[in-house]
C-alpha cells in the first residue's frame, strides 16, 4: 500500500515551487487582513474552479496573560505619545498600536471575546509552471480584493505544502510570517465550509456549474422543495437543449 501511494519522485531543487509526479505546487502565506470584515473573506476563494488546498490554524491565547500584556503595553506606548522626541512617522505608528490594544483589550474584557492566533495557508497546484504561474496571480488578485495580504513562500514551499497536508503541522519557519491575531467575533469571517453547489439526494445529473465546476444534481419531482416538475432550459442556438432535456426524461 505505501508503494501505491507514496509519489515516484519529490523535486525540492527550485525555491518557487515543488514538483511531485509532473505535478507543481506553489504556496500563499498570508501574512495580513482587514480587521473589520463584513462576510466570509475565503468566499470568493473557495469558488473558483482553481486546484488549491487551503489549511487555517488557530491557537487560543489565555485570556489573563493577553489582557495583562495589553495593560502594559497601552502604559509603556502611552508614554511615547506624550513624549516631544519622536518624529510625525513614529507618533502615528505609536497611536495606531495604542487605539488597537485598547480596542482588544475592551473587547476581551467588555464583550467577553477571546483571542486567537490566526494562520492562512494556500497550496495551487498546477499540471505546468505557465499555469500555476496564471493560477497564483489569479487568487493574489481575489485575495487582495478582499483585503487578504498574501506573500509567496519562497524558499519555504515544503512547510507550506506540508500545513496544507492532513498532518496539522504548522512549521515554525511560516509561523513567525503568517501569524496575526483576531477575536472570537472574526472567527466566523474565516468559515472554510462553503458550497454554491446544487445538490438534491435523489436527483439526477444536469451539467456542471460554470463559476466552480461543481456537479449540478435536481430531484424535479421533490414536492416538498419544488412547487412542480416543470423545468425551464435557457442556451444559446446550437447548444443542444433538446438532447439535454431528452436525455433528463430518459433517465427519469
Amino acid at each position: 500500500m505505501q508503494d501505491k501511494i507514496s509519489p515516484a519522485y519529490i523535486n525540492l531543487k527550485n525555491p518557487k515551487y515543488i514538483e511531485i509526479d509532473n505535478m507543481y505546487y506553489a504556496g500563499l502565506i498570508v501574512v495580513n487582513y482587514y480587521r473589520e470584515q463584513d462576510e466570509l473573506i475565503l468566499k470568493s476563494l473557495i469558488e473558483t474552479n482553481i486546484n488549491m488546498n487551503i489549511s487555517i490554524f488557530y491557537e487560543k491565547q489565555d485570556s489573563y496573560s493577553v489582557i495583562k500584556d495589553l495593560t502594559y503595553h497601552i502604559g509603556n506606548v502611552g508614554v511615547d505619545i506624550n513624549s516631544n522626541n519622536q518624529n510625525r512617522q513614529d507618533i502615528d505608528l505609536a497611536v495606531y498600536t495604542y487605539n488597537d490594544a485598547k480596542y482588544i483589550r475592551k473587547e476581551m474584557q467588555v464583550n467577553k471575546e477571546d483571542l486567537y492566533f490566526l494562520y492562512i495557508y494556500v497550496n495551487v497546484y498546477a499540471e505546468d509552471i505557465k499555469e500555476l504561474e496564471y493560477c497564483l496571480n489569479k487568487i493574489e488578485g481575489i485575495m487582495q480584493a478582499k483585503g487578504l495580504i498574501t506573500k509567496r513562500a519562497n524558499f519555504r514551499e515544503e512547510q507550506v505544502f506540508r500545513a496544507c497536508l492532513p498532518f496539522m503541522e504548522n512549521n515554525i519557519d511560516i509561523k513567525k510570517s503568517a501569524r496575526r491575531n483576531i477575536l472570537t467575533s472574526g472567527l466566523l469571517s474565516t468559515y472554510p465550509f462553503i458550497s454554491t453547489s446544487i445538490f438534491d439526494e435523489n436527483g439526477i445529473f444536469i451539467g456542471r456549474n460554470i463559476y466552480n465546476n461543481s456537479l449540478i444534481f435536481i430531484d424535479r419531482y421533490n414536492t416538498n422543495k419544488y412547487k412542480n416538475a416543470n423545468m425551464c432550459v435557457f442556451g444559446t442556438s446550437g447548444s443542444r437543449k433538446i438532447v439535454l432535456y431528452k436525455n433528463v426524461d430518459f433517465k427519469i
